[in-house]
């Protein structure tokens, strides 16, 4: 083998290892962040923790914690409060807040 079809091969090797690692990371992102999100509005300071575990991508865990925060603090004064409960993450807060409230009626699909 030559220098030349040596030199080729590794940029094609190269260039097959570029497309395999961003195609699929890119198909992983773009489906998750295609992902649609369905489940009733809870307000969450009444919201008992089942209802607040019915909310997409909450576990029963973090619906329990959320309680006890509210009931060790008083009611939340904001949605981005649920931060300071422990196992609640930015990331988690922007994908559930549309399904989050203070107060006020949410409508057909509400659980206030």
């Amino acid at each position: 083998m030559n220098k030349s079809t040596s030199c080729v091969r590794r940029q094609v090797c190269l260039v097959l290892a570029v497309i395999v690692l961003f195609g699929f990371g890119f198909t992983r992102f773009s489906a998750a962040d295609d992902e649609k999100l369905v489940g009733k509005t809870v307000n969450i300071n009444k919201a008992t923790a089942d209802e607040l575990a019915a909310v997409p991508l909450m576990t029963p865990e973090l619906a329990k914690g959320i309680v006890k925060y509210r009931e060790d603090n008083g009611d939340f004064q904001s949605l981005e409060e649920l931060l300071q409960v422990k196992g609640f993450t930015r990331e988690l807060w922007n994908k559930v807040k549309p399904f989050l409230l203070l107060e006020g009626l949410g409508g057909d699909q509400c659980t206030c």
